[in-house]
Order: structure tokens, then C-alpha cells, then sequence
């Protein structure tokens, strides 16, 4: 009878693939057809001046290039994207991105997931990522991709497995900073904005020539308060934040084809928010904690890139150093949530981590404007973290609530890499690339107790490849399709949140891998007045690491387990008129945990908190003042994002509802454009979605909740 079984699922598996690559197929053939069809129309159009999109410069590819060139599904994200939600710039990112979710448990436990590839439940170590990010070419852990975002030039995100170009735990895709440089373009210019809850933000940047020919400096400074918006029947309220940020820069061009920048930032971010919250509680969001929440993260980094311009291609060093620090104190039972070890009073977990990273990168590339776009080259990064834990959960019994856990991870990682496009006549384009990487990877625990039972160490280490192919076809200058396989691999992952067992350390999870298949159209119509862009991929990945809330335990347990996902993205932009601009997305994504890895109990179920739709859009318009009577102009913006609904753990206890936000911006600029008073709606009508959920102790369901609305108003003034 169990073979007859299985031999019926492996037939319905073989039955649903054929399915999807049918589908897949069809929605290809689709866009084919469409993009053939683009010459006649184009011809038809009639030639007029008129007002076109400015072209997407991008360095998905290690190298300056058009976003309509590169062949690949990728979303740009603007500063002021960016803007609309400056209290949480991963929620920014995602809310314009289409497939891309920004899972938001608490502070610390923030992940990005792009098309389904994610974190099963809740990351075990600050390396146990997905998505690789990295700011200005340097790559951060994911402590430090927490960080609020300031002085953006923008953010590109790159779908399908980046760790050709991007290094390790890229596996569902990339998001690639690039931050505004010290180029010697003068910028004098104060910012600031007042709002609900206390909300307040002050921002100072000043950019330009120091030397002429030799020396260029920039500096910004960025200030942001908030009162917090979550009701608490025992403390202030949470969600508070209060942020204080810095970022400088010199950049050295006084050499012939050399030039030098040397950056540095510095942030610290204090936070109350709650660990989680009731779901269905009597005015919710409410908190019933006892001891107010207490989280405190800094970060600091230098970079120094140096580049040099050689006759036939160009030489680029990136060195970075980052210490990352965040010292949490939160309650670990709040009186609304049932727990299976009821106490009396407070129950308060402490956890300090000490993270610091280096990393180098040194590659040679092709020439801009070359036939044959090509980049080999090297990179090590090197992380050492600390990690220390005192409360019930951290140790067990007789020891739990009396010993301090203390665990140091420390990860090494060499890779060497090359990537290349050759043009195969006029119409022709192939790429391809890999790279192979080597990691070292260290951990040990002890305790403030010296008990040896709880005192341990392992290691693990591997070499592995990864790598893609792409095949473009050229139907005009102005549209191409492609398709491409991308191979993925991540690093192994030992859990922070653990201890050793009779002095033993369990040996390390196995390291993800996946493929991934993909096939797009991207066109620009009517003159280069409209854009399009779409895509359909196919994942299947291998030993993702799956953390979920055991109710039986009281706790959280770990497994590895495969899934596979599929869909697709449709994004577009266009400048309508003069005046009117449009922007939209929309991504469909199908998830199935599948059967493979050390338990089989949760196949079938989707990947926790992924919706299936995600949709935004966005209008910006501008136009003269002097309907009015008023010198300079005025301008408006609205944008929308829609999630569906997903479910809240790889249980599919319950799933997290559906939402709809809306942000609005209206101002008046004056004729020099120098000055610019705005008001602005964030979450216009407050929606409070769900952000992340689990399964409590008693059937009880517990989240994490999104900020409220916030109406605040502007003042801009450059000098």
C-alpha cells in the first residue's frame, strides 16, 4: 500500500512539473509573440517630440550598463521609494518589488525572500540568508541589511541566484546599494519632516570639489524620532524609534586613470518594539509585556575602492571593515499569550551580538562600450561573531534562567569568479559565468558557569560551484528575450539559538542549493516612452533550513527541508506626458514544500509568509504653479502596493491577511527648485498589516505588526 502511494505522489509530482512547464512555455510564447510584434507598431507610430524615460544605468554585472540590456529580471528602486517608508527601508524595497517580501519579526529577525526562496520559519544565525546585500560592492551580514538607508543614489534587485557576481547565500537573488558618491557635484541641502506619533526626521548633505583636479568630499547626516504607535498595558508605547546616522566620503582623482574613494558611516538605532503580539487581542495591536523592550543596534564600516582605467580594461579593489553590535532586552512571556511555563512578574531574555566583518574584492573588467562584456575575479570575506544569551530558553534544565551562553561563529569565505557576454552575430547574445567558492566555518559555545556539559565546538567546511547561462535574442535595438539557468548554493548553518548536548555541538545543516530556470521579454515601445518587462522562473531548491514553534516543546525546532517554487513578474514604467509619469509591478508566486530532507510532515504546505500576488503602482505629476498665480511648480505623488494573503508558519496554522497601502505626497517647489514644502501620508489608511506570525502555546496565534499611518508635513531647502 505505501509503495502504491508513492508511486501515486511521484506520478501527481511529475504530472504538476509538466503542468507548470507547459505554463511556463505558454506565457513565454506570449511575450514572444508580443515582443515580435514590436517593428510594425513602432513603425506605425508617428514621429514626435515628446518627452522619453530616462535610461537605468545598473551594475548588476560587475559593470556599468542599460537595465533593458541585461538579461535578467531586475526592479530599480528609487531614494524617494526609499523615503516613503524611511522608519523601515527593507519594507521600502519590498513594497515596490514585485515577488519580493521583507519578513519583519522583530529586531534582529528581518530577512528579505525573493520569489518564494526564503528563510523556512525564522533565520538561526546572521548568515543564514537567502538574499545576498550588499552597499556600494561591499556584502553585509544580515545584522547589518537592518539598517535604515539614507544618501541613495538607488537599489537594484536582482532576481534568480546571484552568487556568480554577488558571493554566497544569494540563492533567490541579490539587492545591490549604490549610495551617493563624493563626485564633486555640489549639494548643499537641509531636510526636515514632522509628523504623527512623534515622528520626526532631519537630514543634512554637503557634496563637492575640495581640490579641483585632486580632491572631492561628501558628508550626510541623518536624524529620525519616533514615539511608536502599539498600545501597552504596562509601559510606553512601542515601536519607538530614535535613530541618529552619519556617512562621509573622500574620493582622490588627482592620478591619471586612477581614482580612490574612501567612505565611512556610522549609525545607532535605539528600538522598544515587542517581540510579538496576540493576534485577535481586544484593541490590537496591544502588548501585554511587563518590562519594556530595549534594543539598541550600532554599525560602523569603512570602505576604500580604488580603480584604475588600463588601455584595454579596467582595475577595481573594494576593502571593507564593519562592526556590527546589538544589545536586546525584551520580555519573553507577555500576559495576553498563553505559555507553557506561566511566571509570575517578568521574565526578561538579555542577548548581546558582536559582529565584525571584512572583506575584499579584486576584479578586472571590460572596457565600457565593449563587444565583449567580460569581469573575472576575486573576494574574501571574513565575519567573526559573538553571541551571548541569558534567559530560560537559553540553556536547559537545572540550568535554564541561571547561565549565560556564550557562542562565537566565525566564517571564511574565498571565491574566485568570471562571468562574460559574447555576441553571436547581430541578433545573437550569449552570457555565462561562475564561480567557485571554499568555505571555513568554526563555532563553539560555553558558559559563564564553566559547565562542561553545555561547553562545545564544531566545524565544517566545503568547496562548491555555482553559476548561470543566459541566451538573448535581439529582435530589435530596443527588445529582447532570453532565457537562462542559474545554479545557487548557500553556506552551512550552525543555529545560534542552541545549545550543546552532553558537551556535544550537532554538526552543521546542510547547505542549500537550488536551480533555477528562467525566461523574459524586456521592450521599450513608443519611442522609449514605455517599458516593459516580464518574466516566468522555476526553482528548485535542496536542503533549505526549516525552524518553526513546536507547541509540544514549548519552543522552536530544526530541520532541512526542499520546495520548490514558480511564477512570474510583469513590471512596467512610462512617461504618459510631459507631466505624468507611471510606474507598475505584479508578481505571481507559487510555493509547495516538498518531501525531501529530514521530515516529510510538512509537504504539500506553501512557504511561510510568501504571498502568492503582489502588485504596486505608482503616478508622479508635475506641472506649472501659475494656474494659481504662484512662481515654480507644483507636484504630486501616489503610490500603491498589494499583498495576498500568506500563511504565518510552515504549518499553515493560520494565514496572514491580505493588504493594501496607499502613500501620498503633495508640495510646491519654488522656480529655482531650491526650496520645496510638502505634506505626506504614509500608510494612508492605517492599515496595520501582519508582518510575521507563528503558533503559540494553547493554539494561540502570535504576529508581528507593521506601523501605523503617519501624516506629517516637509521642509526642503538647497544651497
Amino acid at each position: 500500500m505505501s509503495s502504491y502511494l508513492d508511486g501515486q505522489q511521484g506520478e501527481q509530482n511529475r504530472f504538476q512539473n509538466k503542468y507548470r512547464m507547459k505554463c511556463l512555455a505558454r506565457v513565454s510564447m506570449l511575450a514572444i509573440a508580443a515582443t515580435a510584434a514590436v517593428p510594425a507598431s513602432a513603425q506605425d507610430a508617428t514621429e514626435q517630440e515628446a518627452t522619453v524615460l530616462e535610461p537605468i544605468v545598473i551594475t548588476a554585472r560587475k559593470t556599468e550598463e542599460q537595465i533593458r540590456d541585461v538579461p535578467q529580471s531586475i526592479t530599480v528602486v528609487k531614494p524617494e521609494d526609499i523615503e516613503s517608508n524611511a522608519l523601515d527601508s527593507g519594507g521600502a524595497i519590498a513594497a515596490t518589488s514585485p515577488n519580493v517580501v521583507w519578513q519583519n519579526a522583530s529586531v534582529g529577525r528581518q530577512f528579505f525572500s525573493i520569489r518564494g526562496i526564503s528563510s523556512l520559519g525564522v533565520p538561526n544565525n546572521f548568515s543564514d540568508g537567502t538574499i545576498g546585500f550588499t552597499v556600494d560592492g561591499i556584502p553585509q551580514s544580515m545584522m547589518s541589511s537592518q539598517n535604515m538607508l539614507f544618501d541613495i543614489d538607488h537599489v537594484e534587485v536582482l532576481r534568480g541566484p546571484q552568487g556568480t557576481l554577488w558571493g554566497t547565500n544569494a540563492l533567490g537573488g541579490a539587492i545591490n546599494v549604490t549610495t551617493k558618491q563624493p563626485d564633486g557635484e555640489h549639494e548643499a541641502k537641509i531636510t526636515t519632516e514632522y509628523g504623527e506619533h512623534g515622528y520626526a526626521m532631519g537630514e543634512a548633505t554637503l557634496g563637492g570639489v575640495l581640490i579641483p583636479d585632486a580632491l572631492n568630499g561628501r558628508m550626510a547626516i541623518r536624524f529620525n524620532h519616533y514615539d511608536g504607535d502599539i498600545d501597552s498595558l504596562f509601559t510606553d508605547d512601542l515601536g519607538a524609534r530614535k535613530i541618529g546616522a552619519f556617512r562621509g566620503g573622500l574620493q582622490f582623482n588627482g592620478l591619471d586613470d586612477t581614482t580612490v574613494t574612501l567612505t565611512g558611516n556610522y549609525l545607532r538605532d535605539d528600538s522598544n518594539a515587542p517581540f510579538s503580539l496576540l493576534r485577535g487581542a481586544s484593541g490590537f495591536p496591544i502588548s501585554g509585556v511587563v518590562t519594556e523592550p530595549d534594543y539598541v543596534t550600532t554599525h560602523a564600516d569603512v570602505g576604500l575602492t580604488i580603480k584604475h582605467e588600463f588601455e584595454n580594461f579596467s582595475l577595481t579593489s573594494i576593502t571593507g571593515f564593519q562592526n556590527n553590535k546589538m544589545t536586546a532586552r525584551t520580555e519573553a512571556n507577555d500576559v495576553l499569550i498563553p505559555s507553557l511555563f506561566p511566571l509570575v512578574g517578568s521574565n526578561v531574555w538579555h542577548g548581546v551580538d558582536k559582529e565584525k566583518i571584512f572583506s575584499q574584492e579584486i576584479r578586472l573588467n571590460s572596457l565600457e562600450g565593449d563587444d565583449i562584456r567580460w569581469v573575472v575575479g576575486g573576494s574574501l570575506n571574513y565575519s567573526d561573531l559573538d553571541h551571548s544569551c541569558t534567559a530560560p530558553q537559553c540553556a536547559p534544565f537545572p540550568y535554564s534562567g541561571l547561565v549565560t551562553m556564550d557562542t562565537n561563529l566565525r566564517a571564511l569565505n574565498l571565491g574566485l569568479f568570471g562571468d562574460a557576454s559574447v555576441p553571436l552575430g547581430d541578433k545573437w547574445e550569449v552570457s555565462f559565468g561562475g564561480r567557485l567558492s571554499h568555505d571555513d566555518i568554526k563555532f563553539k559555545q560555553t558558559n559563564d558557569l564553566r559547565v562542561a556539559s553545555l561547553t562545545g565546538d564544531s566545524d565544517a567546511d566545503g568547496t562548491y560551484l555555482t553559476g548561470r547561462a543566459a541566451l538573448a535574442y535581439k529582435w530589435t535595438d530596443s527588445a529582447q528575450s532570453y532565457v537562462s539557468i542559474a545554479r545557487g548554493h548557500g553556506t552551512r548553518i550552525y543555529p545560534l539559538f542552541s545549545y550543546p548536548n552532553n558537551g556535544v555541538v550537532a554538526d552543521a545543516y546542510p547547505a542549500a542549493e537550488n536551480w533555477t530556470y528562467e525566461l523574459g521579454t524586456k521592450v521599450a515601445l513608443f519611442d522609449d516612452r514605455l517599458e516593459l518587462d516580464g518574466s516566468v522562473f522555476y526553482n528548485d531548491v535542496k536542503n533549505g533550513v526549516l525552524s518553526y514553534y513546536d507547541p509540544g516543546l514549548g519552543g522552536f525546532a530544526t530541520t532541512f527541508q526542499s520546495y520548490e517554487t514558480s511564477g512570474f513578474e510583469l513590471q512596467a514604467r512610462a512617461a504618459i506626458t510631459d507631466e505624468l509619469s507611471f510606474n507598475a509591478g505584479v508578481g505571481y508566486t507559487h510555493t509547495r514544500l516538498g518531501s525531501d530532507g529530514a521530515s516529510s510532515i510538512f509537504e504539500g504546505n506553501r512557504v511561510p509568509n510568501i504571498p502568492e500576488w503582489s502588485v504596486s503602482a505608482g503616478l508622479a505629476y508635475e506641472t506649472d504653479a501659475e494656474m494659481v498665480g504662484l512662481p515654480g511648480s507644483f507636484n504630486a505623488a501616489v503610490d500603491y502596493q498589494y499583498r495576498s494573503s500568506r500563511p504565518a508558519d510552515v504549518q499553515s496554522t493560520f494565514d496572514l491577511d491580505a493588504y493594501s497601502i496607499v502613500n501620498a505626497r503633495v508640495g510646491w517647489k519654488d522656480a529655482g527648485g531650491d526650496f520645496e514644502i510638502y505634506g505626506f501620508g504614509r500608510n494612508l489608511f492605517d492599515e496595520r498589516y501582519e508582518t510575521f506570525g507563528a503558533a503559540g502555546f494553547l493554539g494561540s496565534q502570535v504576529v508581528s505588526v507593521s506601523q501605523g499611518r503617519v501624516l506629517g508635513v516637509g521642509i526642503s531647502k538647497s544651497f
